[in-house]
């Protein structure tokens, strides 16, 4: 992967100091501004790096002004701003994004599991040879505690989120269940998602 970064310099403040006069021209008016250098990744701000600097120049002639009373006064008064730490606060956001999908989509999974209904697609996650393989269920028939499901035809080595082009589910292959070892399947991590309300571009649909 190609990375960009680095440092440079972002200015974060500007201000008008109208105190001072100008040696050159002799008249008042400084413009002061005030910068700040940063690390960067793919140019967005990592963190500050350095001291503040301000820089004077008269109003009038243009002249650069360097007094350190007035460029220490600026600097001292002046806070690192926020955006300085863009990349990290986006990090952590992006991060608190799948934490919290991620926790929704564990307890849609279990309401799901708890509450079984006909067409649930469940993708099964095993261990064959220290490797994981993946394959479907779905719930074909419930009566009572027991449920029927239709296995398909693949095993994947990946994991998947719909059925291969020339996958599909055997309805000779029928595997029976009860509610209870279904909950126990989930808290062994076996069954690692359930789709309901699927549309047909995932193969679902598909039994022969």
């Amino acid at each position: 992967m190609f990375f960009i970064f680095g440092t440079r310099t972002a200015r974060i403040k500007k201000y008008t100091d109208n105190q001072k006069r100008c040696e050159n021209c002799k008249t008042f008016g400084f413009e002061v501004k005030i910068y700040k250098d940063y690390f960067h990744l793919f140019y967005i701000p990592v963190f500050p790096v350095g001291s503040k600097s301000a820089k004077v120049n008269c109003n009038s002639c243009g002249r650069s002004i360097h007094t350190e009373t007035i460029q220490r006064h600026y600097e001292s008064i002046n806070r690192t701003p926020f955006y300085l730490y863009a990349f990290p606060v986006i990090f952590l956001v992006l991060l608190l994004i799948l934490v919290i999908g991620n926790i929704n989509n564990q307890e849609q999974k279990k309401y799901f599991v708890d509450n079984p209904q006909v067409g649930d697609v469940y993708l099964i996650r095993k261990e064959e040879n220290n490797a994981p393989i993946y394959y479907f269920l779905k719930l074909a028939s419930m009566k009572e505690d027991t449920i029927i499901a239709y296995h398909n035809t693949f095993i994947y080595y990946n994991f998947t989120t719909k059925l291969g082009d020339e996958d599909y589910f055997v309805k000779n292959d029928k595997l029976i269940f009860t509610k209870k070892e279904l909950k126990q399947m989930l808290n062994k991590m076996e069954i690692n998602s359930v789709e309901r309300d699927y549309n047909n571009s995932k193969g679902f649909d598909r039994v022969r």
